[in-house]
């Protein structure tokens, strides 16, 4: 049997696992946020210990009852459980594999567990002002770009594919027969939430929207390559001021606007550098899905989306089976 957490920014999950097959999971708001915050890194650690004793309790377990312990996302961060280096791309399922880190955590699990490394695309050997634009980073979609192949299946997964993973950090991969060759990483989703929340805009919009306007997102898109960032969002506060436009439509507007940055991102990738795109696939909630898919339509309706919807599809663990497979792990 196995543990795996899956820990973020903001909340952390953890799922128990026997022979392939998810038995239980428990969700915690805690994440590297609250230890960047603190500036402890006990606090992560702390939560994860809680949620992993909660489960074990619920489940009749203890903790020889767990063969081993994994945890992908924040936890290798300077704020996480252990601070380890990204893995240089490109790199394929197995060199993934043969790069986990396996950390002795003394203070409260008092066992090993086994850290999945994040990825990052540093062109040349150092960083500078004239090449940070091609400088990106990712922690736990890694694992969960795996899952979505996996889920894809043999006769897309191999083709080139452009994977977009919207978030706090939006990640926007380029695979290519099962290997990550590059990505761009982008705030969409801490973006929105800060100006959901901190802004003027934040009266003329909804927070908990599942479903958008595509006529008001297009709109928004167009406005924002015209105009730029600045004048879009201050439309929004425009709208309400002049009552033309409801709250539904103004929050369509904004994601219009955020995740239009993403587009103009990938169009540069694209033109630049990805030029063989056949697919582009969204991995997302249903709503935040046919907002990419429309912009992307809009921007080059040549490239077919394909959608995998988080609502469906856990392929943060499907990932991490994945890794275990390729690890020949004895499932129990």
């Amino acid at each position: 049997m196995f543990a795996y957490f899956d820990s973020g920014t903001s909340n952390s999950r953890l799922y128990l696992i026997k022979d392939g097959t998810i038995i239980d999971s428990i969700r915690k708001a805690v994440g590297s946020k609250d230890c960047s915050i603190a500036r402890d890194n006990g606090i992560l650690l702390k939560g994860l210990k809680e949620i992993y004793d909660e489960l074990l309790e619920k489940n009749g377990l203890c903790d020889g009852d767990i063969n081993e312990i994994y945890a992908s996302g924040m936890v290798t961060s300077p704020y996480g459980i252990k601070e380890v280096p990204h893995l240089d791309i490109p790199i394929d399922l197995n060199g993934l594999c043969k790069s986990i880190y396996t950390h002795y955590e003394e203070m409260f699990f008092k066992r090993n567990i086994n850290l999945i490394r994040g990825l990052r695309d540093v062109p040349g050997k150092n960083v500078t002002i004239e090449n940070i634009f091609d400088v990106n980073s990712m922690r736990g979609e890694e694992t969960e770009i795996f899952g979505i192949l996996k889920y894809l299946g043999e006769k897309v997964k191999n083709k080139a594919l452009a994977i977009f993973m919207p978030g706090s950090h939006t990640q926007i991969t380029y695979v290519k027969n099962g290997q990550i060759l590059d990505f761009v990483s982008t705030i969409s989703g801490e973006l929105f939430y800060a100006i959901s929340r901190n802004t003027i805009v934040s009266s003329s919009i909804e927070t908990t929207m599942t479903e958008y306007d595509e006529n008001m997102v297009r709109h928004a898109y167009n406005v924002l390559k015209k105009y730029g960032f600045n004048k879009a969002i201050y439309l929004i506060n425009t709208m309400r001021i002049f009552d033309i436009a409801d709250n539904f439509a103004r929050t369509s507007f904004l994601e219009g606007a955020i995740v239009g940055g993403d587009i103009l991102c990938f169009e540069k990738y694209v033109n630049e550098k990805w030029h063989d795109i056949e697919f582009a696939v969204i991995y997302a909630d249903r709503g935040m899905a046919e907002v990419y898919r429309a912009l992307i339509k809009a921007l080059d309706d040549k490239i077919s989306t394909l959608t995998v919807y988080k609502s469906e599809v856990n392929c943060s663990v499907e990932g991490f089976l994945e890794i275990l497979r390729a690890r020949n792990t004895n499932w129990r």
